[in-house]
């Protein structure tokens, strides 16, 4: 019995709050890479050490440093707590200019402290908004279905009166119709920052939890970098 219940869901991963991409899992990513380079040309000529200089720029660009993975956490929170709190100022009017505000502000507000790099913003931004996104694809055409299932950003809302929570369920489905294709498609690559949640590999379909806000991981499966939120 236990052997069929198993063999009916899929695997899944849990990270520990706090946990991150470990020198150790960068250098093992290296050392694939690298051999992978030297498989490719079918082990004939080349060189070792030109291999693993090539496969460490490879995965440098693609894994941020410990030091990166600090900032880019903390870049995160602030970010997201950002929004929150424009997303909580709104009273009587609420629409999609509401949403694409609170970015603009909160974004703004980030950039102004001048303690990170544009590259980082940007990023951190990027992934706020695909988060931002794949709440609002859960919460469907009404808002009960919603908050029923998630506490996402959209939860500092909840607490107001069903007038202005059928307002904010138009809002946020005109806003995520206004983002049209560009949001569509909700990928995440290992080494981006997220926010807690399960993460499906798109190559083999297994699944890793975060209990906290971290960098994703490759697919411990599969060893594959695309994800999506489920």
């Amino acid at each position: 019995m236990a052997r069929k219940a198993k063999s009916a869901t899929k695997d899944t991963a849990s990270i520990n709050p706090g946990e991150s991409i470990s020198a150790g899992e960068r250098q093992r990513m290296i050392a694939e890479a690298a051999y992978f380079r030297a498989m490719q040309r079918g082990f004939n000529g080349g060189s070792s050490l030109d291999d693993w200089l090539a496969a460490e720029r490879e995965i440098n660009r693609l894994l941020p440093s410990p030091q990166q993975q600090k900032q880019e956490r903390a870049a995160y929170d602030k970010l997201r707590a950002g929004v929150t709190k424009v997303l909580s100022e709104a009273r009587d009017t609420v629409n999609a200019e509401t949403l694409k505000q609170a970015f603009e502000r909160a974004t703004a507000e980030l950039k102004k402290t001048g303690e990170y790099t544009a590259e980082t913003v940007g990023k951190i931004t990027t992934t706020l908004r695909k988060d931002m996104t794949s709440a609002a694809m859960k919460m469907g055409p009404k808002w009960e279905a919603f908050s029923e299932k998630s506490s996402d950003l959209f939860g500092v809302w909840r607490d107001r009166g069903s007038v202005f929570l059928g307002r904010a369920a138009e809002a946020v489905a005109d806003w995520l119709h206004q983002a049209g294709s560009k949001l569509e498609q909700q990928i995440y690559r290992t080494g981006e920052m997220v926010d807690s949640g399960t993460f499906e590999c798109t190559g083999c379909g297994e699944r890793v939890v975060l209990r906290t806000p971290a960098h994703l991981p490759p697919c411990a499966k599969c060893r594959k970098m695309e994800f999506r939120r489920v």
